[in-house]
């Protein structure tokens, strides 16, 4: 509960609701504040370097064998494409049959110094892999980033030992929906891409069943599908007043401030180069992306609303919660 003072074995765990800030406040702590991150970012990064080293070794192995038989009826490249195809198949199997006792959990860090544990916890294979390779009990991870809140926190923090402390940005749901369509036509890379919304109209989407439907609630209380109840909403409000320090995208040098005062980063410095490039939403730092503005008085966005009344009414609840843990913080001696 937000009563508790932060301690040092305390995990900050972010729910990343897509398209309401979130890749910039990851980009953030792990530019920077430095600190080793856990998300998708890690398994890319890990991949790549694989990969690298993949390409690496069969120019090795062309060049030796070049060397070895003399002439060779193929070109250099086909040789390389060869040996990597043969790599690669090596490789799968072995992960295939690896268990999970034989794989480690450890940091990756990017080509720009950036660090992350070796795993997925954007999805809900990664997690139960994570966990199973002991990753709460690790003390890898200095903050968690992931859209599976419950099942993260279920898994992936030893309650006894790390607990987790929960940490979001909020956004207008319709407006976050209506940038999520747009970011998703084009976002091929992104395991939630649907080819189907390439060749869709705004309004199409909104009147399909691929429309977003009160996510936010349904993660929340773990219901992401059938009919909500009056209580869902209760509940889903409860969890944010207990457990979440609230930031909001549209007051995000605040929410940077309110954050790393929360959760005692003491370093000015990362607060310096947090608010300077990460501040202003549509930043250069940040996943934003151009898109056209959606008219709020018109029937889309009306059917976007009526599919969305209770995460908006969530997201109401959201803003009481920011006003009221401002006046908290300040009698804290937080801010």
């Amino acid at each position: 509960n937000l009563e508790r003072s932060v301690e040092t074995r305390d995990t900050p765990i972010f729910w990343h609701v897509l398209k309401s800030g979130g890749s910039a406040i990851k980009l953030m702590y792990a530019t920077c504040y430095q600190i080793t991150s856990a998300s998708e970012t890690g398994a890319w990064i890990e991949r790549e370097q694989q990969e690298a080293l993949a390409r690496q070794q069969a120019e090795e192995a062309g060049s030796e064998r070049r060397r070895l038989e003399g002439e060779e009826a193929v070109s250099p490249m086909e040789w390389v494409q060869k040996t990597i195809i043969e790599q690669w198949q090596v490789w799968d199997e072995s992960a295939e049959e690896a268990p999970d006792n034989q794989q480690q959990l450890h940091v990756v860090v990017a080509e720009d110094g950036r660090k992350y544990v070796n795993v997925d916890v954007t999805t809900m294979e990664g997690i139960a892999r994570a966990s199973r390779l002991g990753f709460a009990s690790s003390g890898l991870a200095d903050v968690i980033f992931t859209p599976l809140l419950r099942e993260s926190a279920e898994l992936l923090l030893d309650g006894d030992n790390h607990k987790g402390r929960m940490f979001a940005v909020f956004r207008s749901p319709v407006d976050r929906i209506v940038s999520l369509f747009y970011y998703l036509q084009q976002a091929t890379w992104e395991p939630t891409y649907n080819p189907e919304y390439a060749s869709m109209t705004i309004d199409e989407y909104a009147h399909s069943p691929l429309c977003e439907s009160n996510w936010m609630v349904r993660s929340l209380v773990n219901k992401m599908e059938g009919p909500l109840e009056p209580s869902d909403i209760a509940i889903a409000k409860e969890i944010i007043r207990q457990k979440c320090i609230v930031g909001l995208l549209s007051e995000m040098d605040e929410t940077i401030r309110r954050f790393h005062s929360f959760f005692g980063f003491e370093n000015d410095e990362a607060l310096t180069c947090a608010r300077q490039n990460f501040a202003v939403a549509g930043g250069s730092q940040s996943n934003s992306h151009k898109h056209p503005k959606l008219d709020s008085n018109g029937e889309t966005w009306q059917a976007i609303e009526n599919k969305n009344m209770l995460d908006i009414r969530l997201f109401e609840y959201a803003i009481e919660l920011w006003h009221e843990q401002g006046g908290w913080l300040q009698n804290e001696n937080m801010l």
